[in-house]
This record gives structure tokens, sequence and C-alpha cells, in this order.
């Protein structure tokens, strides 16, 4: 059962030139859209009074609400808050629900705080834009915002309230390309859809492991468990809990270890999970 998360340099390595490839080929085809001049008196920002609701906001700069929401992911409660400005997309064509995103680069911008406010692995921020220099970025540049699946799937996350200590990378060394998360001792975790138990065991460098093979054959693994509650061939069709979480290594702490798989390779389960809200 080591096979389904067996790390092979040569095939990661394969799958993210064709990522790259792809994500270049969006780039081309949307070359107009890349391209487009920023629209005469554009306001980027947008300070919420705390009075108004997103419909409010949206109509004001002549946007959907499902627009605006998905342009800010983690501003979650309606009226947003007035603590935190609300980033204005150029148009509804800008941010369509299939993916990807457009912006364009403004004051103080940077990869990481764009990832932050997208709820994006940076690495995957990073690979829709190859060709750009994280640390020569010039206002005024538009860019892909790679959020493609979050809104296909429903999803949820295995835990009621996530703490991600470590984010996903394609780059980190060894089988722990996922995330690490954080959870009270003994926590139940939850499958992030149903799906077909296929393993449930012990996995060397894992420990006690429960693999779930969801509906579009993508693959859900938890790792790190205290207790496994179900077995090899379980059908888990609701919001049934898998395991509890035991002690998760690479943080030392109570917790689990969670990836997302796809055709046998690890994928950003940031753009696939729901946004989580700013800690405010």
């Amino acid at each position: 059962m080591l096979d389904v998360l067996k790390f092979n340099r040569r095939t990661s390595y394969g799958w993210l030139t064709l990522l790259c490839l792809a994500l270049l080929l969006i780039g081309c085809s949307s070359k107009s859209r890349l391209n487009l001049p920023e629209p005469p008196g554009h306001q980027a920002f947008y300070q919420p009074s705390g009075q108004e609701s997103f419909a409010d906001i949206a109509a004001k700069f002549n946007l959907e609400e499902a627009v605006l929401r998905r342009f800010n992911p983690r501003s979650q409660q309606n009226p947003p808050s007035s603590q935190r400005q609300l980033r204005i997309p150029e148009n509804n064509k800008d941010v369509p629900k299939s993916g990807p995103y457009y912006y364009r680069i403004q004051s103080g911008d940077t990869f990481g705080a764009l990832a932050q406010h997208f709820h994006l692995a940076l690495i995957s921020l990073l690979q829709a834009n190859p060709t750009l220099k994280p640390e020569k970025l010039r206002i005024g540049q538009r860019i892909i915002i790679p959020v493609i699946e979050r809104h296909q799937h429903k999803y949820r996350w295995p835990v009621a309230q996530p703490n991600v200590r470590i984010n996903f990378s394609w780059q980190r060394w060894g089988l722990h390309q996922g995330l690490a998360l954080e959870t009270s001792k003994r926590e139940e975790i939850f499958p992030i859809a149903p799906g077909k138990v296929i393993f449930a065991g012990q996995m060397r460098s894992f420990g006690r492991v429960i693999v779930i093979k969801h509906k579009n054959e993508q693959q859900s693994i938890y790792a790190y468990c205290h207790a496994l509650f179900v077995e090899q061939d379980d059908y888990l069709s609701g919001r049934h809990p898998v395991c509890s979480a035991g002690k998760q290594r690479q943080i030392d702490k109570p917790g689990i270890y969670f990836e997302l798989r796809e055709a046998g390779q690890a994928v950003s389960p940031e753009n696939y999970l729901p946004a989580l809200p700013w800690a405010d």
C-alpha cells in the first residue's frame, strides 16, 4: 500500500512540467485578459463601513455579489468587517466561477500576501506565473490567480476549526508534501467528502493511515491517526469520523497529516477546500 504515497521524483517533476505548460497555455489563451489596460478610475480596494452587505458593495462597482465574494474568499461575514479592506476586481469576467482569476498588482503587493488573501499555496501562485520574479513585481502587472477547483467539489475540511501549521509544497523533500494540521488531543477527523476507504492500517513513516477514494478519482489521506474508526472497503456516505488525531510528528503536537492526490500526484488542498476566514 506504500504505492499510494510513493514519492517518485522524476514523475513528480514531470507532472510539474506538465502543470507549468498547462498554466502557460491558460496564459496564452487568456493573453488578451492579461494584457487588458486598467479601467480608468478603477478602485482596487474598498474599506467596508460594517453596515453595507456584500450585495450593496458589489452594486457600487457594477459587480455580481458572488464575484466580489470569490475575490475576497476569507472575508466571510456579511456585512463584511470594517477592520479589513476588500479587494475589488476590475470586472466580472476576471473572476469566473471555474477559475482562474486575474489580478493587477498594486502598491505593496507580494506573492506571499496574495497567497494569503486568496488562500492558496504560495507555490501554486508561483507556478501559475512562471515568468514573473516575486522580488521584482511591477505595479500594474496582471497575474493569474490559480483558483480552479475550489467551488466545484463541495469539499469540507477534515476538522471543524483547521489550524494549518505546515502548508502544501511540491518542493518539500520526501513524502510529506501535504498539510500538517494541529488539532486538540484525540479530536475526531472527518472525510472531506463521501467515498470508499481503500486503505486503513499502519504505514511506514505515517503511523495509522486512512486513504479514501472519492468519485472524481481523487484520494484524500489522513495520517498520524491515534485510532481508526473505519475499515478498508467501507463506503462513507455522510459526515462520519474516520479516525481520531494522534501526534503529528512534523510539528510534535496533536494533529494529523492531510494530503489530497489526483492521478497519483499530490495537489494543493487549498485549491479545493473552502478558504478559511481571517483570524480577526
